[in-house]
């Protein structure tokens, strides 16, 4: 049995012109897991790395998120405001027991999410069986 978790924070942003400057500038400071064209425009997805590594504690992945963004240059700036969506999509994992998990970001963080027009979304991620369990796989010792 498995508690819930917070997994990871994603910051997605979709615009109608290349990303590939702000993916430039993330790449110091996260793992860009996509950066290119869509059907509706351009996505690009990335995760904090703090100290060169992927982080699971919420706080430290927001304000790290959330210091990069105060940091960045003025052209960037503006390309991030031409971004129709800025979201920063917190991923959980639901678990399969007792009790829930409740996480809260502090005020602070969320009015710095709001100066950057950044919306909050939570993934939640069913719990789902070992795979070879699902497939009928006889695991033997």
């Amino acid at each position: 049995m498995e508690p819930a978790a917070f997994l990871n924070l994603d910051l997605a942003l979709e615009g109608p012109e290349s990303l590939d400057p702000l993916a430039e500038y993330f790449s110091d400071c996260a793992f860009v897991l996509y950066n290119g064209e869509t059907p509706d425009g351009f996505l690009l997805a990335a995760e904090p790395l703090l100290d060169g590594e992927l982080s699971q504690e919420l706080h430290a992945c927001t304000n790290h998120f959330l210091g990069v963004l105060d940091q960045m240059p003025e052209d960037l700036v503006a390309l991030f405001r031409r971004c129709r969506l800025r979201v920063f999509d917190y991923g959980f994992d639901g678990g399969s027991e007792a009790p829930p998990l409740t996480v809260a970001l502090t005020p602070e963080q969320l009015a710095r999410m709001a100066s950057w027009d950044v919306e909050m979304r939570v993934t939640l991620y069913p719990y789902r069986e070992d795979l070879r369990e699902l497939e009928g796989d006889d695991v033997e010792s």
